[in-house]
């Protein structure tokens, strides 16, 4: 009997990758971006609050920022268009992650209010700031990132143990901002994504010869044979029916 699990797991793997996670924010717009560099050790938020605007410095997305072991503070602004209203909106940042490695040992951020509340930290698992779960048009957005540009000593290019010393590791920067934008999370998506995430990871956890693995896939399968040719997932659902909730539905 032909074996195509393979074939199929690979499948559900760039089913969620390619088409799945990318369709979890629907409009987007780009926010305002300053940025002051920390002059030696990292500081206080006490200490951020009390600059003026003046000490800012505008900042372009794709610009680098970051010599290792080096603080930046990045203020985002923006506000909520109005037909955004009544819906799910995040700020959604990626300082330069690399998305095969864990979050540690890359960039990293820490969101803090303006009033210099600590919210919570930016990693490549978490790249998403709650702007409002039922946004009011017109909303200003105005939060403040510390992020540290911890460099890699460990890579795919091999031990990069000059970064092990800052008398050794260099002062150019190696982080680029590569985006920084407020963006309508579509919530058919995001539950039909952690769906497929849970039931995928169980199943890769099962034994082989275990028929329950056996369903999970035909059922994720299933699922993607049933989006993958309406491209835009989540969105599709509203445009013709229904695309991702019975997939969903399918898959248990």
């Amino acid at each position: 009997m032909h074996d195509d699990r393979k074939l199929v797991e690979d499948r559900i793997s760039r089913y969620l990758t390619h088409l799945v996670r990318p369709a979890l924010y629907t409009d987007r717009t780009t926010l305002n971006v300053r940025a002051w560099q920390v002059p030696g050790e990292p500081v206080p938020v006490a200490e951020v609050l009390r600059l003026s605007d003046a000490d800012f410095s505008p900042f372009a997305i794709g610009e680098p920022w970051g010599g290792p072991w080096s603080t930046t503070w990045f203020r985002f602004s923006g506000q909520v268009p109005a037909e955004w209203a009544g819906r799910r909106v995040e700020a959604v940042i990626d300082l330069g992650f690399d998305p095969t490695r864990g979050p540690g040992g890359q960039a990293e951020g820490l969101v803090h209010t303006l009033e210099g509340r600590a919210l919570h930290g930016l990693h490549p698992l978490n790249r998403a700031v709650l702007i409002s779960a039922d946004a009011t048009s017109g909303t200003e957005v105005d939060f403040l990132v510390e992020a540290a540009a911890n460099p890699g000593i460990q890579s795919a290019e091999g031990n990069n143990t000059h970064f092990g010393d800052q008398a050794t590791a260099g002062d150019d920067p190696i982080y680029l901002l590569v985006s920084a934008e407020l963006a309508v999370r579509d919530e058919e998506v995001w539950h039909l994504m952690h769906d497929i995430e849970v039931l995928d990871q169980l199943m890769r956890e099962l034994d082989m010869a275990s028929p329950r693995r056996h369903e999970i896939m035909r059922a994720l399968e299933r699922a993607a044979d049933r989006t993958s040719t309406r491209r835009g997932c989540g969105r599709c659902a509203r445009r013709s029916g229904s695309a991702c909730a019975p997939s969903r539905t399918s898959s248990r």
